[in-house]
């Protein structure tokens, strides 16, 4: 699911996409990486609770297009799904469709068990998942002259 996400991010324009389910659960994304995990979880629930209102009051629109000052928000709902793609202003919209419309095409083909697995995996709590070890990396010292250079003077 995440290289279909990534499709998306071949538009010009497009910062990056979202599938989510509706419990608010991220499946799969294209962001970059400064777009952490529980600020997509967070957008993914927003997503939820504020389009099923929508989907009431309005009789069940099926794509939202929001636009603001620095970018674009296309909303695309799905039967259980919801595709969020990120855009800057001047995006070229009608190609941003035409590869939503792959991209969901793609995704009704996959099998319901893939969607359910992909679920539970994101569902599954963190202190379940393998921790991830930082490394550090400490830089040698600048060598200048054939000398490595030491500690600066204190003065």
């Amino acid at each position: 699911m995440q290289t279909i996400m990534l499709g998306l991010t071949s538009v010009p324009g497009v910062m990056g996409g979202m599938l989510s389910d509706e419990q608010g659960n991220v499946l799969a994304h294209s962001f970059p990486p400064y777009f952490d995990a529980a600020t997509m979880k967070g957008a993914a629930d927003l997503l939820q609770d504020t389009t099923a209102g929508l989907q009431d009051v309005t009789g069940g629109v099926k794509l939202y297009d929001i636009r603001f000052e620095l970018g674009r928000l296309i909303i695309k709902t799905l039967p259980r799904l919801f595709i969020a793609v990120l855009c800057q202003p001047a995006v070229n919209i009608q190609l941003l469709y035409i590869s939503l419309n792959v991209v969901i095409k793609k995704i009704e083909k996959l099998p319901s068990e893939q969607l359910v697995l992909q679920t539970a995996k994101q569902a599954e709590p963190a202190s379940a998942q393998a921790p991830v070890k930082a490394s550090v990396s400490i830089p040698e010292p600048e060598k200048k002259f054939g000398k490595t250079l030491g500690p600066p003077p204190t003065w």
